[in-house]
């Protein structure tokens, strides 16, 4: 047996690829006993203490092995006695939030009694665990420069890149859509689980330790093909604490973005040069126990400021140049607390609360040559809201352990204003120029909505001999309510029809769009595991687990329109011990994971939703102080139905052998000790997303199999009614009228479409990686993990989401609307970055001054050109929605790919005594050092979109492609002071 003496902190920096991160709640301290000739000892007392909360564990190891299962996350002694030997103290022990500690005790024979005091039993490798990751504790945040977010965490991950600056600052990880995460909060999904795009926003200064899993996760986890964000809370503990901080981030130590100017003009596109950012943040918290080992108290309250003021593309009315000024302010306090009530050494009960409650006021007002010309438009978007979790850890016996959990998530999702009756109005009276904002409205959608999101979890763990079996069952109630339309009920654009023949212009069109949809929806997510680690030889593990998922989810009148049960997912996994020494190992896993539907897709597919166009010719205001144009022109077009208010026959929008959206995955791995402080590994990933669920139209196909089977044509199929969920690429079978109910001959059925009648590709997405990383643990000066990442995402579907044209409709995209709009869609995906580095480390100069380093440095996102279909004209009613440029193919990221991106990120901290016991922390971050303006997206529209829709047009080149649309963040700067007793 090898002893291991290590610092603590290793644990809390090192990247580990394998990393053990089987489990939520399964803490486990495990070890083995041994003399020094290296034969096990039989009855040895073994005892674990936090001294922090006083809670001691003791056993009686009979068979050389020890267990301590459900530890509660903190720092641990453990102490080995037995009579004729010295006693053994291992001090410094971290349990995390998942996964188990091994420790490998050595007892020295001696007739006298001595106590043998030794650092931290954590070893480099982890001989154990098959799955990959890291952990990240307040340690690694006090000495590296990471942005306050989940976000800024799970960018140290290597195979994470920044994801589509539409969605929000979320990341991409592991080839999947930035919709594909899921996060947890001390075992609480806090995950938006209506389009998948992030997660609740919980004060950052309440997190203690964060556990990004990327791969090779447990059965214990699922409804995510991305990765998992697992996140533990502060608690309190003997010793009474309190403290303060601030920070500080100045507009005046932020610099601008480019801004773009319109070809040929001088008025800008894209106008950053009076975009101001202030943000501070102020943080109280207290800590300490209310009885004396038995119940401790956590409570922060965390006042935030957040004022960001922008303008909007300018435009140009005889000399006068006109533009809108926007002020978005946030300033509201969230607040945490937290109770642990140690019942007794074998049970205890923790209690967290949380309240990321915001209520952000927006000001709207259009200026003249930069002088206000218009009332202010006020307006509120009201986000977030307060969270509970409950849980209970209860030791049955040495030989099962019981846990269960409670919460409730909550978000509102409201969008409002003093002007929602007004339309929304958009023109655009020339081919160089954007459309410009008219009219007087606050919000282009009116929405009036809350998520909730009620979980019971209950999870057990048995000991035998070589095996460690976890099983559980984990239940999620969802309720989305969404009222969501245009404001002021529809939605005007003015634009010019046609601009193929400059000798004879053709008059101006106007489109008006009538949205509404709303309701009230419930999702049911059911699934129950088991997990078995087991000791299969002195050298090699087996991880084997397998996890049933059910996804059932009703429509706006409380009828299931969706419901995939008995998903059965493979998790498998082996850990090889190379030289049955600790010190290095071979692994490899395979894991089925399963996603459910999003209540996005609820909510548009399934509600009371109205969505239709009417294009009229443009013949003037009907009221011009709004911009409100008559609609009494000419008809220019039939109109468009996408929906037309009803609650749909979930049998007619829901293909009846329908089956769930799943991503299968292989990894295998390497990992080495070269000495007591540097590791190297090397894993290789494959990911398949092997099934997708995406609406389509069937109208073409539809039609077609009629015409073929019956000889009657469809009288519905207009090209854009029916909109059914299924796996694309499959046979679609419904139940419907295809003569609208009416007495004609064609009968309501169920019919079966052929999937060579519908024309549609399989959706693929394939994902391969080699990651190599080298760590540095701390040593009591410095510390460094660098990763080298070279990967590939390829295929024609993105996931849950689409980055092309940045649209959050998880499952609803427009890639499968229309069968021509797969034409060319194969290819590298939005998310592909094919070699990138990462760098994080720190050092010490003396016990006071500290300097740390986030270097993050990749390759650029594929370019694509899209333009109207040249044959598929129902495609084409999308306008620049295909793979085409001015009728020529342009197949998926064909056009090359915007420049590397290099980031450089630089923190400085100073630690001073400013009287007994009060120690103050000044520190500055500097974010893109360097201030790099890398174009991180372009403008990918090729045919300018004011073009006909007519068959054999071809439009004219939009004059705004290729030009950038987004940059990495500028320079900027965070200071902060933190105060502690």
């Amino acid at each position: 047996m090898k002893q291991f003496k290590y610092k603590t902190a290793a644990l809390a920096v090192a990247f580990c690829i394998g990393v053990s991160t089987t489990s939520a709640h399964a803490k486990n301290i495990v070890g083995s006993l041994a003399s020094d000739s290296g034969v096990n000892l039989n009855n040895v007392i073994v005892t674990v203490e936090n001294p922090e909360t006083g809670l001691v564990r003791t056993i009686e190891a009979t068979d050389g092995d020890f267990r301590f299962p459900l530890l509660p996350a903190g720092q641990y002694r453990v102490t080995a006695r037995k009579d004729g030997f010295q006693t053994v103290v291992q001090e410094g022990v971290r349990v995390g939030l998942s996964g188990t500690i091994n420790l490998d005790l050595v007892m020295l024979q001696d007739n006298v009694e001595r106590v043998e005091v030794v650092g931290s039993a954590i070893s480099l490798v982890d001989v154990s665990s098959s799955s990959t990751g890291i952990r990240v504790d307040g340690f690694t945040l006090e000495k590296v420069p990471v942005p306050r977010d989940l976000t800024g965490v799970a960018l140290l991950t290597p195979g994470a890149t920044q994801g589509d600056e539409d969605f929000g600052n979320v990341a991409s990880i592991g080839g999947a859509s930035a919709a594909e995460n899921a996060f947890y909060i001390n075992g609480l999904n806090i995950t938006n689980f209506r389009t998948g795009v992030g997660s609740s926003n919980p004060p950052f200064e309440m997190y203690e330790s964060f556990e990004v899993q990327t791969g090779g996760y447990s059965a214990e986890f699922g409804r995510v093909t991305g990765s998992v964000i697992n996140a533990k809370t502060k608690s309190g503990t003997n010793e009474f604490k309190w403290g303060a901080n601030i920070y500080w981030e100045p507009d005046a130590l932020r610099e601008d973005r480019p801004s773009v100017l319109r070809p040929g003009s001088d008025l800008f596109l894209i106008d950053n040069t009076q975009d101001t950012n202030d943000f501070a943040e102020f943080n109280l918290w207290a800590s300490g126990a209310i009885i004396e080992d038995t119940l401790f108290f956590y409570g922060l309250y965390n006042p935030r400021s957040d004022v960001l003021e922008f303008n909007n593309p300018q435009t140009q009315s005889g000399n006068d140049i006109l533009q809108e000024k926007r002020k978005e302010t946030d300033e509201d306090a969230f607040w945490a607390a937290s109770i642990d009530w140690v019942i007794n050494d074998s049970n205890i009960l923790k209690v967290t609360a949380f309240s990321d409650k915001s209520e952000t006021i927006t000001e709207r007002v259009p200026t003249t040559n930069g002088i206000a010309s218009g009332e202010v438009a006020k307006g509120t978007i009201k986000e977030g809201g307060e969270n509970y979790i409950v849980e209970y850890n209860s030791i049955i016996s040495d030989s099962f352990s019981l846990s269960a959990l409670y919460g409730v998530n909550k978000t509102d999702r409201t969008t409002s204003s003093d002007l929602d009756a007004n339309p929304a109005i958009f023109r655009r009276f020339d081919s160089t120029g954007a459309f410009v904002r008219g009219g007087n409205f606050a919000n282009f959608l009116v929405d009036i909505g809350d998520d909730k999101r009620e979980v019971y979890r209950i999870d057990g763990d048995i000991y035998l001999d070589d095996h460690t079996i976890r099983f559980g069952i984990d239940s999620e109630t969802l309720t989305a309510n969404a009222n969501t339309l245009n404001s002021g009920g529809v939605y005007y654009l003015i634009y010019v029809d046609d601009e193929t023949d400059p000798a004879n212009p053709t008059p101006y069109q106007v489109r008006r769009r009538n949205y509404s949809t709303g309701g009230s929806f419930e999702l049911k997510n059911f699934a129950y595991y088991i997990q078995d680690e087991w000791q299969a030889t002195e050298n090699l593990v087996i991880n084997a687990g397998l996890r049933n998922d059910s996804f059932e989810n009703k429509n706006g009148a409380g009828d299931t329109f969706v419901e995939l049960e008995d998903n059965w997912g493979l998790r498998l996994g082996a850990v090889y011990d190379v030289n049955g020494d600790g010190d290095s190992k071979v692994w490899a896993s395979y894991g089925r994971y399963y996603l459910p539907v999003a209540a996005n897709t609820n909510i548009r597919l399934s509600g009371a939703e109205t969505f239709i166009h009417e294009f009229r010719e443009f013949t003037g205001f009907a009221d011009p102080t709004l911009d409100i144009p008559n609609f009494d022109g000419a008809i220019t077009q039939d109109n468009q139905v996408f929906a037309d208010g009803d609650v749909p026959a979930p049998d007619e929008i829901v293909d009846a052998s329908l089956e769930p959206m799943y991503s299968d995955e292989f990894i295998l791995g390497y990992k080495f000790k070269l000495n007591d402080q540097w590791s190297l590994a090397v894993q290789g990933t494959y990911r398949e997303l092997a099934t997708t669920i995406e609406d389509v139209a069937i109208d073409f196909g539809f039609n077609q199999y009629l015409e073929r089977e019956f000889g009657m044509s469809c009288t519905e199929c207009s090209g854009f009614h029916y909109y059914v969920l299924t796996n694309p690429g499959s046979d679609i079978t419904i139940t419907t009228d295809p003569d609208a109910n009416t007495d004609g001959p064609l009968p309501l059925d169920t019919y079966t479409i052929p999937a060579s009648d519908l024309n549609y590709p399989e959706s693929i997405r394939k994902y391969a990686a080699i990651d190599i990383n080298a760590t540095k643990a701390w040593d009591g000066r410095w510390f460094l993990d660098a990763t080298y990442t070279w990967s590939h995402s390829w295929g024609n579907n993105e996931g849950y989401i689409r980055s092309d044209n940045g649209q959050d409709d998880a499952g609803l995209t427009t890639l499968f609307d229309q069968p021509g709009l797969l034409d060319g869609a194969y290819g590298d995906l939005p998310n592909d970055r094919r070699h990138s580095v990462k760098i994080f480390g720190s050092y010490a100069f003396t016990e006071a001054f500290n300097l740390g380093v986030n270097v993050r440095w990749s390759t650029g996102r594929p370019k694509n050109a899209f333009g109207y279909h040249p044959t598929d004209l129902f495609a084409r009613e999308y306008q620049s929605e295909s793979f085409y440029a001015q009728g020529e193919l342009s197949p998926r990221g064909s056009r090359g790919n915007t420049p590397s991106v290099l980031s450089v990120d630089l923190t400085a901290s100073y630690d001073l005594e400013i009287f007994e016991d009060y120690n103050l922390t000044l520190r500055a971050d500097v974010f893109n050092l360097l201030n790099s303006d890398t174009v991180t997206e372009i403008n990918e529209i090729f045919d300018d979109e004011g073009a006909s829709t007519a068959a054999g047009v071809i439009p004219d080149r939009n004059p705004n492609y290729g030009l950038p649309t987004a940059w990495q963040q500028p320079r900027s700067v965070r200071l902060s002071a933190s105060l502690s007793f």
